[in-house]
């Protein structure tokens, strides 16, 4: 119940704080960032706040809400009424604390009696400030505490791949320990957190690559020479709701010897369309066309130390991961169709019916250079027994179905009317929303259309940008997907 309660207050808080792009703000943050620290999330509810339809949720006769939970939402929905100052914006952050994580939510109090009487009443537990030890308690539980008017609340979580599950409450000693840090003098990360924290969108944020792949490996990747390309990579994103449709981007931060290696491989690179002239996208529910550099992805397998162990596996077939990688130019596509619905009678009672998946993958080749890799699939029967193979001395594809080769053995272009040619990026891809529609669920008033994305790998660092598109555009896609008109 403690932690209901606590995750109760948490988001509460959340949906009542007021915004991100205050660089102020943000340098305070920077100010409990260590190199410990693997995540921050910065929401800019003050832009979300114009977003939800909060009078029409308020007025929805379809909540059957009690009179108790009915006044909770309308506290719920005017942060001027809960003692949070809603000029400050609410960030989110994940250290890595011993062997476990730590996950601090942070908000500024500008009434602390109304704070403690609002969302106790929320909350449905008595919120108290202890004033002498600067301590947040519900009930007796402490969940987080405050400095002059910032406050944080904190919960420790082990970390799953040590094969824990536990989630419990910090004590006393580590907010003692938490308001004494010592900021990161990484300037390259410093610089990261500014780029990533300061972007216009509804949520902006920033992750560690680096600090999490060191976390999950429990430090197995500072023993491999690839640990030098990955020393201090990260990443950002930004989450932005918008008229009729959501947009999602990213940019990657690599460090100078890895910006050189990506550089290297993929300058100049670019999306080949040709690879799927024979191929019909437009029955496809989802659809991918793109370059990779196998160049690159041997490059990191050596740097990684496995290349031996690929070449010792492979060893039986007569190849090597060399010559594997030189088989491919770079260019591939994917896509998936509607699954085929299959039925097979177990016995003369009872038949079995599950989807079948369909869909293809396509490679291009370096003509004669695939020759070995071609041998290979032509003689191991693994490789058909998962579905049909068709190849040439330019392209191989492996499809679900033969009837999906049909273009490509009369050479006939097929018409590909959804497959938007963008120029100058490394990848494109093409989804219909007939399977996020069914995520999404039944209360929303407006239907996903389709979903476009593209990435550009550019000065040795990637960035993407998605588009998920709705088939009305008059509202912010928040109040259509709240279920509102």
């Amino acid at each position: 119940m403690k932690r209901i309660i606590y995750g109760f207050l948490m988001f509460s808080a959340a949906l009542m704080a007021v915004s991100c792009g205050n660089d102020s703000s943000d340098s305070v943050i920077l100010g409990y960032t260590t190199d410990n620290t693997l995540a921050i999330v910065k929401v800019n509810l003050k832009r979300l706040d114009e977003k939800i339809p909060k009078e029409e949720i308020m007025k929805d006769k379809s909540n059957t809400m009690s009179a108790s939970d009915r006044e909770k939402m309308q506290l719920f929905m005017n942060a001027k009424d809960n003692g949070i100052d809603i000029d400050k914006p609410l960030y989110m952050m994940t250290d890595k604390d011993g062997g476990n994580f730590a996950f601090s939510f942070f908000g500024w109090i500008n009434d602390a009696a109304k704070f403690e009487k609002n969302f106790s009443k929320i909350t449905g537990s008595k919120i108290s400030i202890d004033k002498s030890k600067n301590l947040i308690y519900a009930d007796k539980e402490l969940i987080g505490a405050i400095k002059d008017d910032m406050m944080v609340l904190s919960r420790s979580m082990s970390n799953p791949m040590g094969g824990g599950s536990a989630n419990t409450a910090p004590d006393e000693k580590f907010y003692t320990d938490f308001w004494n840090r010592k900021q990161t003098e990484k300037d390259g990360t410093i610089e990261q957190i500014e780029k990533s924290l300061g972007t216009e969108a509804d949520i902006c944020a920033w992750v560690n690559v680096y600090g999490m792949i060191n976390t999950f490996s429990k430090g197995y990747i500072e023993s491999l020479a690839i640990n030098k390309l990955l020393v201090d990579a990260g990443v950002s994103a930004s989450l932005d709701f918008d008229k009729g449709k959501i947009e999602f981007k990213s940019n990657t931060f690599f460090n100078d010897e890895l910006q050189k290696v990506v550089e290297k491989h993929y300058d100049g690179k670019s999306v080949n369309y040709d690879i799927v002239k024979n191929i019909d996208l437009d029955k496809a529910q989802t659809f991918s066309v793109g370059y990779v550099s196998f160049d690159f992805l041997r490059y990191f397998v050596k740097e990684a130390g496995f290349e031996p162990i690929a070449n010792s596996i492979l060893e039986s077939q007569g190849i090597t991961l060399e010559d594997i990688t030189a088989s491919f130019d770079g260019s591939y596509a994917f896509g998936m169709y509607k699954a085929e619905t299959v039925a097979e009678p177990v016995d003369s009672t009872f038949t079995y019916t599950y989807p079948k998946p369909s869909g293809f993958v396509a490679l291009g080749l370096n003509g004669a250079k695939a020759k070995k890799l071609l041998d290979m699939v032509d003689s191991d029967t693994v490789f058909s027994s998962y579905g049909k193979v068709f190849h040439n001395d330019k392209l191989l594809v492996f499809a679900s179905d033969e009837s999906q080769f049909a273009l490509l053995k009369s050479n006939t272009a097929a018409a590909n009317k959804k497959l938007n040619k963008k120029s100058g990026v490394n990848s494109y891809t093409w989804a219909g929303g007939e399977d996020m529609n069914n995520s999404v669920g039944r209360h929303s008033k407006a239907k996903i259309v389709s979903m476009e994305s593209t990435t550009k790998v550019e000065g040795g660092n990637a960035s993407s940008e998605t588009v998920i598109k709705l088939d009305k555009d008059k509202k912010n896609a928040l109040h259509y997907l709240m279920g509102y008109e």
